[in-house]
């Protein structure tokens, strides 16, 4: 392919597009130490110019929006640091991210610090900033559109989430959905082996729809090469539509930068539209497809969701129906995605009933029961306390809300 393509091509094809990022790929791992030792000028040595004019044209047209932010990416861990939690927060998961972030300071005594972005200014009300800025200790209020280009991406909904990550300032991050509860301390996920090898740690989606071939022919027409990965999952076996469960994800940025990039690519403006969300769920497959397009490692926790939940919930007292749950490398409940409620999209006060939980793949999608007996467990009273007080901290978060709403919500005095 000429390089006159590669520099002009518009359209999202994602043939095209995989070959670009792993051209950029390979100037970025060029200059990285020639930059890093900051002893020559690429843009004027006869030796290098030609090659670095090649990266910063390629890099605008696949990246355009990390301008004017970034004068390129490698300065995009300059001034990262640590190890810290990202949500993305509009008025609509306002009522989530309140809930789980109190539960992660006052219930899981975790101390991790926090940055949470929003779009624009009309994202998130000033209110419910104050709220969050006052209520909360070492947590930072960001927005999105100071960092990323939003000519180019136009964010709305999930597609800012990886951008969020790039643009955080940790160089470990775990970005979750703000409706994502844990049972465990949140920073665990670093102690993670497939995270501590890779830089990346993701999280598998419930089995649902099989027969569904539309993600592996879409795979084969863009990349030339996979890992080994690839082929082992389900989307490649034609047994799911679901992949990944993007409700929380773990990225080293100063491992995964490159694998960070290509995911944010798909879930830009052009991209997104005319391509990615038509083939998947929102931003979901986006992280792990992003990876393999960049060749970059990533790993998976060992089990798919499982789901929290009471026996019965849905009518069948043998079945467990809920929402789902993400469980650790040793089998012990660690997170859930979908908040404190049974069916935030159908119940607005019908909280979820924490006594069981159960494996499997068999999902009943209209019910969210897991259909599989032979692995159902009941929560210790050590995680049922927990949940317990979720809920209590929600009820609270309630009536602070609602005198937001009405203007008179003044910080407490503790």
């Amino acid at each position: 392919m000429e390089f006159k393509l590669l520099l002009t091509a518009e359209v999202p094809d994602f043939s095209i597009l995989t070959y670009q990022q792993r051209v950029f790929k390979g100037l970025y791992q060029y200059f990285d130490p020639i930059l890093a030792e900051g002893k020559i000028d690429v843009a004027h040595d006869p030796k290098y110019s030609k090659a670095w004019a090649l990266y910063e044209k390629l890099e605008h047209i696949v990246y355009p929006w990390i301008r004017p932010h970034w004068p390129n990416m490698f300065h995009a861990n300059n001034g990262t640091a640590g190890r810290g939690i990202v949500l993305c927060v509009g008025n609509h998961q306002f009522q989530h991210a309140a809930t789980t972030i109190r539960g992660i300071r006052e219930v899981l005594k975790s101390e991790l610090p926090i940055e949470v972005f929003y779009i624009r200014d009309d994202d998130l009300s000033e209110g419910r900033r104050r709220y969050l800025e006052t209520e909360f200790d070492n947590l930072k209020i960001v927005k999105a559109v100071d960092y990323i280009n939003d000519f180019y991406t136009q964010f709305g909904g999930w597609a800012v989430k990886p951008y969020a990550i790039l643009a955080s300032s940790f160089s470990e991050v775990i970005m979750m959905d703000a409706d994502a509860f844990f049972f465990q301390k949140p920073e665990t996920l670093f102690d993670d082996e497939g995270y501590k090898a890779t830089g990346t740690l993701f999280f598998y989606d419930r089995t649902l729809f099989a027969n569904w071939d539309v993600g592996k022919r879409w795979l084969q027409s863009f990349l030339p090469t996979k890992s080994s990965l690839v082929e082992k999952t389900r989307w490649w076996q034609l047994r799911s539509a679901h992949e990944q469960e993007s409700g929380v994800v773990v990225v080293n940025k100063k491992k995964s930068l490159l694998g960070l990039l290509a995911t944010c690519k798909m879930n830009d403006k052009h991209e997104r539209d005319e391509v990615t969300y038509k083939k998947m769920h929102g931003d979901k497959e986006t992280f792990w497809i992003g990876y393999e397009m960049m060749q970059t490692p990533y790993a998976f926790v060992k089990s798919y969701g499982a789901v929290i939940g009471g026996l019965g919930d849905a009518g069948d007292k043998n079945n467990v129906c809920g929402n789902q749950l993400h469980l650790d490398a040793q089998g012990k409940p660690w997170w859930w995605n979908g908040g404190l409620l049974r069916d935030k999209h159908r119940w607005a006060d019908r909280y979820l009933i924490f006594t069981h939980y159960a494996e499997g793949e068999d999902w009943h999608f209209e019910t969210s029961c897991i259909k599989e007996t032979d692995k159902i467990h009941a929560f210790t009273e050590t995680d049922k306390g927990i949940a317990t007080r979720y809920i209590a901290l929600d009820q609270q978060r309630r009536k602070d809300e609602a005198l937001i709403e009405q203007g008179t919500w003044e910080p407490s005095t503790h």
